[in-house]
């Protein structure tokens, strides 16, 4: 057995469950099929490196390195033990080489179907039971990919090329470019680059989902739509449990108001009356009349009971005084009393300011 032929080596277990990972990418193939979306031909994708796969009477591999102006072409044999070495002796000291490999169709199991049109959104699901039901091969142990080759537009039909390989064909190759730290991607199949079928068999037929996203970038694409699912899902129930504790709020505070104060009348009776025979607050009066004074005026006197205010003013334009007296807030038009000549060419005022928010807080 050649080292191609080697059983495939332990697979990193993806981080989405097989159910949640096959779900989300059903859904994003139907999606994609429904806008219109088209797929992108990643077997005529320019990569550094081309590594050709033969027949199964052939034990060499081909390394084709494009990196220079001129080609270079290199014949390894996958079984030697330093194979990988000279993988990496290939790729050098440059990071992030990628390689497109072209296996030939003699290597694959190939077939066509012909397929009711209605199938095309969910063609994945469709061929693996196909397959599984016509042929010996599981889904999970070949790699595969598929494309359309013709439509019957009367019968609504499409006519469906169905590529596979065994994975113990590939999956040895793949880990050792993977160890030699290359990137494999895409897979395809064909005689020679210019007549490569439009596939890419490590996509597992998820074509629109990789023509989106670009090779290699399924999982993160899947996981990028799961979390953006995730986070609509959290604001929406966010945003429904907010407007619910509002409306609750509001109708808690309606009902309050229906059912009337929480206070006894005579409570509140007594508490009026006592709130009605207090003067002003001294400190908040002050305040009012100094920020409503001119500066032509000033208090020199204050006197304070339940009916009001007296103020004794010195000032020098009287009406302008008893102006802004008016503007204090709590009292009403002020009652000029008394008025006579002060020292030094000031009058002397006595005015009586009426309270009108008798009864409030202090």
């Amino acid at each position: 057995m050649s080292a191609l032929e080697a059983p495939a080596p332990g697979r990193v277990i993806s981080p989405l469950s097989a159910t949640g990972r096959t779900a989300l990418r059903d859904g994003l193939d139907t999606t994609a099929h429904w806008l219109g979306l088209a797929e992108a031909r990643v077997d005529r994708a320019a990569a550094p490196l081309t590594i050709r796969l033969g027949a199964s009477g052939e034990t060499e591999v081909t390394v084709i390195d494009r990196r220079e102006a001129e080609p270079r072409a290199h014949r390894l044999d996958p079984g030697a033990d330093d194979f990988v070495a000279r993988l990496s002796a290939i790729r050098g000291s440059q990071a992030g080489v990628s390689a497109k490999i072209l296996l030939d169709p003699a290597l694959c199991f190939i077939r066509s179907l012909r397929l009711p049109s209605a199938a095309l959104p969910r063609m994945r699901a469709v061929l693996a039971q196909e397959l599984e039901a016509a042929t010996p091969f599981k889904p999970e142990s070949v790699h595969g990919d598929w494309y359309v080759e013709s439509e019957d537009v009367p019968g609504r039909t499409l006519r469906v090329r169905h590529v596979v390989i065994k994975r113990g064909r590939l999956d040895p190759l793949l880990a050792a470019l993977a160890e030699a730290g290359i990137a494999a991607s895409p897979v395809t199949v064909g005689s020679d680059e210019t007549r490569s079928m439009p596939v890419d068999l490590l996509t597992g037929g998820q074509r629109t989902l990789q023509g989106l996203v670009g090779p290699s970038r399924g999982n993160l694409a899947l996981l990028t739509g799961a979390a953006l699912l995730l986070v609509a899902a959290f604001w929406s129930f966010r945003a429904h449990q907010e407007a619910t504790l509002d409306a609750l709020d509001t109708a808690f505070a309606d009902a309050r108001r229906a059912a009337g104060p929480a206070v006894p009348q005579p409570v509140q009776a007594g508490t009026a009356a006592i709130l009605a025979r207090r003067a002003p607050p001294l400190a908040r009066t002050w305040d009012a009349l100094a920020a409503a004074l001119p500066d032509s005026a000033s208090a020199t006197d204050l006197r304070l009971d339940a009916d009001g205010a007296q103020l004794t003013l010195s000032v020098t334009d009287e009406a302008a005084a008893l102006a802004a007296l008016a503007r204090v807030p709590g009292f009403g038009a002020p009652f000029l009393q008394e008025s006579s000549a002060g020292a030094e060419g000031m009058r002397r005022l006595v005015v009586l300011l009426p309270r009108t928010d008798r009864g409030a807080q202090p």
